[in-house]
């Protein structure tokens, strides 16, 4: 909520990438880099996820955890009527997916 590149906070990104999909969501797959649906989204975008997928491996082995234990990790954003719905998962090295759910 709180990621703040090039003088934008994504969040407020986010909600018109999404007015313009058809069905009003974005799916981030940081494992794989892809954004779906595909589409020309701005730089701070890309600069936000590469920032992340700096970060993110110390942030799991600050938890104890190995990053190889993780695999697909997604970031599912939808807009709703009124706000926004937002759906992280990550897999386990067992197959088992997590996921942590934020409205707003």
């Amino acid at each position: 909520m709180m990621n703040y590149v090039d003088d934008q906070y994504i969040i407020d990104v986010l909600p018109e990438l999404a007015r313009e999909s058809e069905n009003h969501e974005i799916d981030i797959n940081f494992s794989s880099g892809q954004i779906i649906p595909k589409a020309n989204y701005p730089e701070v975008l890309f600069k936000s996820m590469a920032y992340w997928n700096e970060w993110l491996p110390k942030h799991i082995a600050n938890h104890g955890l190995e990053m190889e234990r993780i695999s697909n990790i997604n970031f599912h954003f939808r807009l709703l009527q009124i706000n926004y719905e937002i759906i992280v998962s990550a897999t386990d090295d067992r197959g088992k997916e997590h996921k942590v759910f934020v409205n707003a």
